[in-house]
């Protein structure tokens, strides 16, 4: 069970589970009676590792939400399917639970002795009212979640050894532990951390706050560590308890040798009652030394910025917990922009702030040799207005761009601008950055963060084949035929080129494919261009997807099958549409096996129209060699009012990819699987299919 569970699991029960029943009615079983809602896992988050034959204590927290008084001595815990951990069949309620009242149960457990990933399914049982569980017709599970190897433990231990992590702010150097409330920043470890979702962890963790300025962070940069294959990094993130402000981007950057700082993963986070397991594959990092940096930046100010990291370790499979760790070097700054010295400093009333890339997003493709425009839109939160201010070269990979370019229009305080340059790929296949900044009239260089000195930058890939924009016709009259897409090198499947081979359905059944802007049973249409939330217009071609009017309504496309071949990933750039400022949506990119009824969620995304984006870059490795249906979701999270969810550029991609190998499917197909229960919906990309359906 995910603790992320939170308001928006309700909200999304019926959803997920119309779903996989296009047209179709349910009437909950004793809904108004025997019912429960999961709270949260306030111990064992799902994927806990444990060797062999360990015991632990499983707690669930559940919340009565039908009319009728769970006695304790009626109603009890009962097992229901899958893995039983050696525990009892039937567990007594430890009290009576009143409508609208939540309670903590606990089953003592073993793990199985044989490694292997386990589910134990769980629900309750009332000798007047019969079985009921959660979800929408309260009969689906809750579970718990383990792995099990043959000796599961910390690899690394990011708490226990926090003291020999280098650690600075933008202020600085700083010292661990720090004050409680230092302006510097601090960082604190918490044997007892208590996570927004009210659940005080059993495990300890470390409390990050990013020094008190804009856009403040903190970060620490851990010793060298040898990383082995199969090795997870994994944490429960999420804002402190009570830090209502609480709004941070969390990011686990890594650096080998004295080579460049690189981001393997980042998470926004805001307060609002949920937490989130994070459980990285580290797999692409093995038989490296590698320092790894966890880094906590402000969104905007830093007021109530009090982060969690709970238990951040590194686990590993077949491993102990002792490790060898080398010296590292003082850390960079959270931005991996190389430290140089600029003389003279800037001008006190010239600061910038990135805004967004309006294109070429950081990790865009490129064949070789290509050429292609790059801008950037910034805004002058100085006091001086720019003008005949330029752009100009820093440093890392110029990419054939010029040393500087003069900014097109005077720009005053408080305004936005978009700044332009034409730059060509190098001709070697690699990952390439280059940094630039900007100078004034008299100049003297200038940049973005709180003192005005560093770059923003420029990110690409270069190998054998690349992207490159593609076009299509939009068109929003029902079933008219679609144009597909200019086809993009290393691309293996076009979600918006083969849009109307899927089938897509709402909760009013089946939709026609493309269709009508406004149709209230939902609808899904081409955008060409795709106008971003951000204020940007990308030229790639995009879907919109909008969901059944109704609270909690959903529109899926289930598509033709593909197989998965090594190397791909799934890629798209979300969001809500421009100017759809009520969008509430979750976006999924769930699966269903060829020869299986069960459909499984990969990805899930929770996304709110705030002026961002995501560039989601999914590993579909763990599907490689299958045929797989995949399946476009998005749900409202409430009332659907705006909820214009927009993929742009939805695609399999692959370097070495062929044409696209899919299979006809019966065009009348309708999903037959019936989840269990939807209680993962994340806020940002897990590359670990998650299991939605009873086995």
């Amino acid at each position: 069970m995910k603790p992320v569970s939170r308001f928006l699991s309700a909200l999304l029960l019926l959803a997920m589970l119309l779903s996989f029943a296009p047209g179709g009615t349910s009437t909950a079983n004793a809904a108004t009676c025997y019912w429960a809602q999961f709270i949260a896992d306030v111990t064992v988050p799902d994927g806990t590792n444990y060797a062999p034959g360990t015991a632990f204590k499983k707690t669930w927290r559940l919340k009565n939400i039908g009319s009728c008084t769970w006695n304790s001595n009626d109603v009890s815990l009962i097992f229901d399917s899958g893995e039983r951990m050696g525990a009892p069949a039937s567990v007594a309620l430890p009290i009576s639970v009143s409508p609208g009242q939540t309670v903590d149960i606990s089953v003592d457990m073993t793990a199985p002795s044989a490694a292997g990933h386990y589910f134990g399914y769980w629900k309750f049982k009332s000798n007047s009212g019969g079985v009921f569980g959660i979800g929408y017709t309260a009969n689906k599970s809750f579970w718990v979640e383990i792995n099990v190897s043959s000796s599961s433990g910390a690899g690394y231990d990011f708490t226990a050894n926090a003291a020999s992590a280098t650690w600075s702010s933008g202020a600085g150097a700083l010292s661990f532990p720090g004050t409680d409330g230092a302006a510097n920043g601090f960082a604190l470890k918490l044997d007892a951390p208590k996570l927004e979702s009210g659940i005080t962890s059993a495990n300890a963790g470390l409390l990050f706050a990013p020094n008190n300025v804009t856009n403040g962070y903190i970060q620490a940069v851990y010793p060298a560590f040898r990383v082995q294959s199969g090795d997870r990094f994994q944490a429960t993130i999420g804002c402190e308890y009570g830090a209502t402000n609480c709004y941070t981007a969390y990011r686990l950057d890594y650096q080998i040798g004295t080579g460049p700082v690189r981001t393997f993963w980042t998470f926004r986070e805001k307060y609002e009652g949920w937490t989130y397991n994070v459980n990285l594959n580290l797999n692409s990092l093995a038989g490296q030394d590698v320092k790894f940096i966890l880094v906590i930046s402000a969104y905007g100010s830093p007021a109530g910025d009090r982060a969690l990291w709970v238990n951040p370790i590194i686990a590993r499979v077949g491993g102990g917990t002792t490790v060898t760790a080398t010296p590292t070097v003082t850390g960079t700054p959270p931005t991996p922009t190389p430290t140089k010295s600029v003389t003279p400093q800037p001008n006190a009333c010239d600061r910038a702030q990135f805004i967004s890339d309006v294109t070429v997003p950081d990790g865009t493709t490129f064949a070789p040799g290509y050429s292609f425009s790059k801008t950037w839109r910034l805004k002058n939160v100085g006091t001086c207005t720019w003008t005949n201010y330029s752009l100009i070269f820093d440093s890392g990979e110029k990419m054939g761009g010029p040393d500087s370019a003069l900014i097109p229009t005077s720009v005053a305080p408080g305004q936005t601008v978009d700044i332009t340059i034409q730059l060509t790929s190098p001709t070697t296949a690699g990952t390439y950055r280059g940094y630039w900044k900007l100078q004034s009239n008299t100049g003297v260089p200038f940049g973005i963060g709180s003192a005005g000195t560093k770059s923003f930058w420029v990110e690409i890939k270069v190998s054998g084949t690349g992207i490159v924009p593609g076009t299509a016709t939009h068109t929003t009259t029902p079933g008219t035929p679609v144009t597909p897409a200019t086809a993009v090198p290393g691309t293996s499947y076009d979600f918006v080129a083969n849009v109307c081979a899927a089938n897509w359905y709402s909760g009013a059944g089946q939709l026609p494919c493309p269709g009508a802007d406004g149709d209230s049973k939902g609808f899904v249409l081409i955008a060409n261009p795709s106008h971003l939330e951000n204020g940007t217009t990308d030229s790639r071609t995009g879907l919109i997807t909008f969901p059944q009017n109704i609270n909690n309504g959903y529109i899926q496309g289930i598509y033709p099958t593909y197989k998965v071949k090594a190397g791909d990933k799934f890629r798209a750039t979300i969001g809500c549409e421009h100017n759809a400022t009520s969008c509430y949506v979750v976006f999924r990119l769930d699966y269903s096996l060829s020869g299986t009824s069960s459909i499984q969620t990969f990805w899930a995304f929770v996304e709110k129209y705030e002026g961002s984006i995501y560039n989601a870059d999914i590993d579909l490795t763990p599907l490689a060699g299958k045929d797989v249906k995949f399946i476009l979701t998005v749900l409202s999270t409430g009332s659907p009012t705006g909820d214009r969810a927009l993929w742009t550029a939805p695609m399999i991609y692959n370097p070495a990819s062929s044409p696209p190998s899919a299979t006809p499917t019966n065009t009348t197909e309708a999903p037959s699987a019936t989840p269990t229960v939807t209680e993962t919906p994340t806020e940002t990309a897990t590359a670990t299919p998650t299991e939605t359906t009873t086995p």
